[in-house]
């Protein structure tokens, strides 16, 4: 066998390969051309690159089959009427459908008529604007809902027409769990905060067997009166306590909302069987108490907490 006749062996071979591969571009274009006319079939060879194809071009289409298939995105491409002219592997993954299947289809023959509406609403705003839309959109899937940031832009002609529009999404769905998770979890850490400030604001001491302690200090307003009256409540119920003493002296400035609360406390207290011991009263919170004429009835006071102490445990022992 001579040189010439291996290079002709050589040449007919790699011809053949080069029919072979043309024919598959050819079958995939074939699912274009009952779409529409020769419109479709051109916006169909731009998005298969099969236009005055030759071997460099097929090695072209197969390099950008290759990016599209393996990007960790979806890709797809529509039409001006919105038939589907390239859908990825990623693509088909998430719908469960074949390029084949949805080729020279619209969302409206393959989707629900409320999603296909979702998705067709923006890319009629990218053809008539001419510009990209970036959106934020929820995709139902059998898997569940997926969270994806999608860009949608104008295909464009050589002539500058608009042919078609190509989206491409990123999926969101784990970071979008992973916030929603962290909102929980401050959600949860902010709880357990206020649950802390509560204890701290409203302490209840046990100091022998019958008698609770409720040393104020800071300013009491109705919501840490309120605080105040549930831990007592509590405290008292679990404890079977005879004797609460709410000491004021670190209470700096009161008026008639502190003595209203010290008093329903009070009373809410006495519902209970036990009784309330205010020590530490300052002038002014005498005042507002006096003011109250019989709202006072039950209520012990005494001027320091360790007074207060000594006739709680007088009392208990009694």
């Amino acid at each position: 066998m001579s040189i010439d006749d291996v290079t002709v062996d050589s040449l007919e071979e790699e011809n053949r390969d080069l029919r072979r591969r043309l024919a598959e571009l050819e079958q995939r274009l074939a699912a274009y051309e009952t779409a529409s006319g020769p419109a479709r079939v051109e916006a169909g060879e731009r998005a298969a690159g099969t236009r005055g194809v030759g071997p460099a071009a097929v090695e072209h289409v197969d390099m950008l089959a290759a990016i599209l298939d393996n990007a960790p995105l979806y890709i797809y491409a529509k039409d001006i009427e919105g038939r589907y002219l390239l859908f990825n592997r990623r693509c088909e993954e998430i719908a469960g459908r074949s390029f084949e299947e949805v080729a020279g289809k619209t969302d409206f023959e393959l989707q629900p008529r409320e999603a296909a509406e979702m998705y067709e609403r923006p890319e009629r705003q990218v053809i008539a604007s001419g510009k990209p839309l970036q959106i934020e959109e929820e995709v139902p899937t059998a898997a569940g809902t997926l969270h994806v940031l999608t860009i949608k832009f104008p295909l464009v002609d050589a002539a500058g027409r608009v042919y078609g529009v190509c989206g491409i999404s990123s999926d969101l769905t784990e970071q979008r769990r992973a916030e929603q998770e962290n909102q929980r979890l401050q959600a949860e850490v902010v709880r357990m905060q206020e649950a802390t400030l509560r204890a701290l604001s409203t302490p209840l001491i046990p100091i022998a067997r019958g008698v609770l302690v409720m040393p104020l200090i800071g300013d009491v307003d109705r919501r840490r009166a309120e605080q105040m009256l549930e831990t007592l409540l509590a405290g008292v119920s679990a404890r079977g306590a005879r004797i609460a003493i709410l000491d004021v002296t670190g209470v700096p400035r009161v008026g008639p909302e502190v003595a209203d609360g010290l008093v329903r406390v009070a009373r809410a207290v006495g519902l209970l069987g036990a009784q309330v011991v205010l020590t530490g009263i300052q002038p002014r919170l005498a005042q507002e108490l006096v003011g109250m004429g019989d709202g006072l009835s039950g209520l012990v006071t005494r001027s320091t907490l360790e007074s207060g102490i000594a006739y709680a445990m007088s009392a208990v022992r009694g």
